[in-house]
């Protein structure tokens, strides 16, 4: 089932988020290819990854969204910048191939968004703001850049 909650988060837990993630000197690693079959760079930073904290900001940032999300285990969290010079759209993936589930939490609004395949129709989820999609890790999807924003990003989380 796909769920979408518009304005998630408190403001100022928000705003924490955004002013973290948004700085300048923020430490993005470059990931070669999204998918198997696509070479489109994006940047990545992990919170969260193969049973491990791996961020000083898990605890105070990332944790109490889980919460939110009513987790049980967290498999991974981490946050994407997708830069519209480097690709439009990325290859269709699925995140696990497993019962699991997959939020993902527009950190800015722009044109760009996530495309979902459902019973083989593509269903668009527009980037807005504060804004989470939910929806079981199986769903193939992709990323969709912006053409307004020269920068979208995401905090994505896979759990139980």
């Amino acid at each position: 089932m796909i769920k979408e909650f518009k304005n998630f988060l408190p403001i100022n837990e928000f705003q924490q988020l955004q002013n973290l993630i948004f700085f300048e000197d923020f430490p993005w690693r470059i990931r070669k290819s999204m998918t198997n079959i696509d070479k489109n760079i994006y940047f990545t930073y992990s919170f969260f990854n193969q049973g491990n904290n791996t961020s000083d900001y898990y605890d105070s940032l990332i944790k109490p969204i889980l919460n939110k999300l009513k987790y049980k285990a967290v498999i991974e969290a981490r946050a994407n910048m997708f830069l519209n010079k480097l690709f439009n759209k990325s290859g269709w993936h699925m995140d696990y191939n497993f019962e699991s589930t997959t939020a993902i939490l527009y950190l800015n609004s722009c044109n760009g968004g996530t495309e979902l395949k459902i019973n083989n129709k593509i269903k668009f989820i527009k980037s807005d703001e504060n804004k989470i999609l939910i929806f079981p890790s199986k769903t193939e999807h992709r990323v969709c850049t912006s053409t307004d924003k020269d920068r979208r990003y995401i905090i994505n989380f896979n759990y139980f």
